[in-house]
């Protein structure tokens, strides 16, 4: 949590807190990298069906699962999550130590249309059946959940430094927006960054969770805010105009919804894009490695993650051709420098960039206009 917002907690408990949480990614850093390392060895070593042919068979899996390396393995991941965000000194407690200095952050006046909140707003049911990531709660209620999850993503595997950059630097290569729509923009991580590298576009971030799009606006640099806003909308039915943007964006949005809502969220952008424009997510789609895919799915039941593989079972090329897109790409993405290693040298969610591009309007005689 910044230094800046800390409340008038107990010294101690916030050194304590502070000690915990150091232990707790500690720990995880051992699970990510030596422990990960030594389950890829121990499995090749100790089962000698290992081989791409035939690992994908239930006996493979079982026999993976029983490996008292995985077992560990496993055992870490889910309670590491869990004493991350839970307990006397999880990151909810250390939010809930400091909420009346929270709560005055997001007092403070804002410009003008730099914010939209509606109370009136009802999330799907999918939104709120789980804790998702372990979270309490979820981000559907208290108005201070959105800072546990900033705190959260800040030393977890999608807090690598310059992610949403480096992903707005490769949409961008690509397409040169004016309106940039950011769908499930959480705290606003993904639209500064669009908006730091696109100078003369607009970004708008959409959100559910209405404590998200207020700490998004609250934390917007002042030097982008005349070209940012907020919103609690829901993306799957945001009012917004049709072909009202040039680029429709999300990161880790995808993997969070079930497949129907999935298929509908295409449809939605397939509305919402203008014509010569693009559509472009970051999300996770499950690895080649029979290995890595059995840990991938792993990781959904263990981090509360029940959709992670939801939108895998869609023909993805062909729901954004049926929503009037082309030239539908996938390919995969380096969250820093040397992920894309293989063997990997650590346990990493399988990013993907997801992209596809709305043809250009035509005139009369068929060109382009």
């Amino acid at each position: 949590m910044k230094e800046t917002r800390q409340g008038p907690a107990d010294r101690d408990d916030e050194r304590d807190r502070a000690a915990y949480q150091r232990f707790v990614a500690a720990a995880r850093g051992y699970w990510a990298r030596e422990m990960f390392a030594s389950l890829l060895d121990q499995v090749e070593r100790d089962i000698p069906a290992w081989n791409a042919a035939r690992a994908t068979s239930a006996g493979f899996r079982a026999r993976v699962e029983e490996h008292p390396t995985h077992q560990v393995f496993a055992w870490m991941e889910r309670h590491l999550q869990r004493m991350r965000y839970s307990g006397p000194y999880g990151l909810v407690a250390g939010v809930e130590a400091c909420r009346d200095a929270l709560g005055r952050v997001l007092d403070e006046p804002l410009p003008p249309g730099l914010l939209s909140l509606d109370p009136d707003l009802r999330p799907p049911a999918y939104y709120a059946e789980w804790d998702i990531h372990q979270h309490p709660g979820g981000l559907g209620g208290d108005a201070l959940a959105a800072f546990v999850y900033q705190d959260a993503v800040g030393g977890g595997v999608v807090g690598k430094p310059a992610l949403h950059e480096r992903f707005a630097q490769a949409v961008l290569a690509a397409c040169h927006p004016k309106r940039v729509l950011d769908l499930g923009c959480g705290f606003g991580r993904s639209s500064v960054a669009f908006g730091r590298a696109a100078p003369g576009a607009h970004v708008h971030g959409i959100d559910l969770s209405a404590s998200c799009v207020s700490l998004a606006a609250h934390d917007a640099p002042p030097v982008l805010r005349s070209r940012l806003s907020f919103a609690q909308a829901d993306a799957l039915a945001s009012g917004l105009p049709d072909a009202g943007f040039d680029l429709v964006t999300s990161t880790m949005l995808l993997h969070e919804m079930p497949e129907g809502a999935v298929r509908a969220l295409i449809r939605e952008t397939g509305r919402l894009t203008a014509a010569g424009g693009m559509v472009a997510h970051l999300d996770f789609l499950p690895p080649d490695d029979p290995l890595l895919a059995m840990l991938y799915a792993g990781h959904a039941r263990r981090n509360n993650e029940p959709y992670l593989l939801e939108h895998s079972r869609i023909d993805l090329a062909q729901a954004y051709r049926e929503a009037g897109f082309e030239r539908v790409e996938v390919t995969d993405f380096a969250e820093e420098a040397g992920a894309l290693s293989h063997p990997p040298h650590a346990w990493r969610l399988p990013w993907k960039m997801i992209v596809a591009r709305k043809p250009a309007a035509t005139g009369a005689q068929g060109r382009p206009q």
